[in-house]
């Protein structure tokens, strides 16, 4: 095959089945998302390059697809919503907090190409803007939840931490706070990489083999052994365990307290979280956090904000593989006109347009294929309703509907279709 005719490498295209699938589970999850109030906002799919690089982290920004337009202005792809989503607010101060945004869209990063994520990916997510207190990250961290459980999803975990007490930590072993940051994106990639390759980043960073490995083990001991020395820790603990008592007792959702949790983007500043399949099969399926100083910094009003964003296309490898897919169904009913007679095709396509008035899903099958080959196709391919008429079916006034799941046949009166089947269907 021609390499024109293959998509750019770490993209994809969605054929029907797959992307029925697709949006019948973003449909779940913006259900729940509108359920809690936010509202959805859609932005260009380029910004200026400035303004993605301005928090991204140096990670990142090596992953921005970037060019320049036919006016030499340096664009770049969005790699994520949440800085387009800073932008809107920076740029509209006269909205009235707090704010809630979602968003469904697709996102780009120039990385190698891995199971479940590619270089164009989507991202479903919220933006809750303008709230200070732990209500702001619990109300996220519990849409989270709610949106992958109605989404099909059993099996999963959440993981939370707070960036504050990681610094502490660091703080502690000796790292500077000028390589904090540095040090963050070292044990972001410690599920990953493994314990001997953020050590050694560690050791780049100015600790000895020691001290590093001191810091990989302190964040395994977990947050019960943990005790701030500087008061962000303490104000980063405090925060945890506000976070855990407000989504046990207000929302019923249990999480756990994951030191190692720090999330890539440079632009967090105190809870971050994640949400993984128990059994460890996929990485992270959805990923967020508090982030404080991003609006502010791109030149809107200091605001308060957390926000979370689902992977789809992991989310939808860990429901295949928890045998929770919705089934998909390219038509609900299938009306099949009998004989060449152009009074039947005109009839079988009013039945047709009543049931898609009715709100069904119908398809008119046109082929010459005999009766009984073409209800054995349909018995595969997952429709409900086969509806068979032929010219005494149109001299009697009636059709035959055949549920071809229970495998069952009535004739009924033409007037009386919609009925029967909005009847049978669960």
């Amino acid at each position: 095959m021609s390499a024109a005719l293959r998509p750019p490498r770490g993209t994809r295209d969605w054929m029907p089945e797959e992307a029925w699938l697709k949006r019948s589970v973003e449909d779940r999850i913006r259900r729940v998302f509108e359920s809690y109030g936010y509202g959805e906002v859609i932005t260009p799919a380029f910004e200026h390059l400035e303004l993605l690089v301005a928090k991204a982290g140096e990670e990142v920004v090596e992953q921005i697809y970037n060019f320049k337009d036919k006016a030499g202005r340096d664009l770049g792809l969005r790699f994520e919503l949440t800085t387009p989503i800073a932008r809107i607010v920076s740029s509209r101060p006269e909205l009235p907090k707090p704010i809630r945004f979602y968003y469904i869209a697709p996102v780009w990063r120039y990385e190698e190409p891995q199971h479940a994520r590619l270089r164009e990916f989507w991202q479903a997510g919220v933006e809750l803007i303008g709230v200070e207190g732990v209500e702001g990250d619990a109300e996220v961290v519990a849409v989270l939840y709610d949106a992958l459980r109605s989404a099909g999803l059993k099996d999963f975990r959440i993981l939370v931490n707070d960036r504050r007490v990681v610094e502490d930590v660091l703080t502690s072993a000796g790292v500077s706070e000028e390589k904090i940051a540095a040090a963050l994106r070292a044990l972001d990639k410690l599920e990953r990489m493994g314990e001997e390759f953020v050590v050694g980043e560690l050791c780049k960073l100015g600790l000895d083999g020691d001290r590093a490995r001191k810091v990989v083990d302190k964040l395994a001991e977990g947050f019960s052994s943990f005790t701030p020395s500087t008061k962000r820790g303490e104000a980063g603990a405090k925060r945890l365990s506000e976070l855990l008592e407000m989504l046990e007792e207000g929302y019923g959702v249990r999480v756990e307290v994951d030191l190692s949790i720090v999330r890539g983007l440079g632009y967090y500043t105190g809870v971050v979280f994640e949400a993984k399949c128990k059994d460890g099969s996929i990485g992270s399926i959805a990923g967020g956090g508090r982030y404080d100083d991003l609006i502010s910094s791109l030149g809107g009003p200091q605001l308060p904000a957390t926000g979370m964003a689902i992977g789809v296309e992991r989310l939808l490898e860990a429901l295949s593989a928890q045998g929770e897919l919705p089934r998909y169904r390219p038509a609900e009913v299938t009306v099949i006109p009998v004989g060449a007679e152009r009074k039947v095709l005109a009839a079988a396509l009013k039945v047709a347009q009543e049931l898609r008035n009715n709100g069904f899903r119908v398809v008119v099958e046109y082929s010459r294929r005999s009766l009984s080959k073409t209800l054995e196709r349909l018995s595969k391919s997952g429709v409900k309703f086969a509806i068979i008429l032929g010219s005494s079916e149109l001299s009697a006034g009636v059709v035959t509907v055949r549920d071809m799941e229970a495998w069952e046949e009535f004739k009924v009166r033409v007037e009386e279709v919609v009925s029967l089947i909005k009847a049978r269907v669960p």
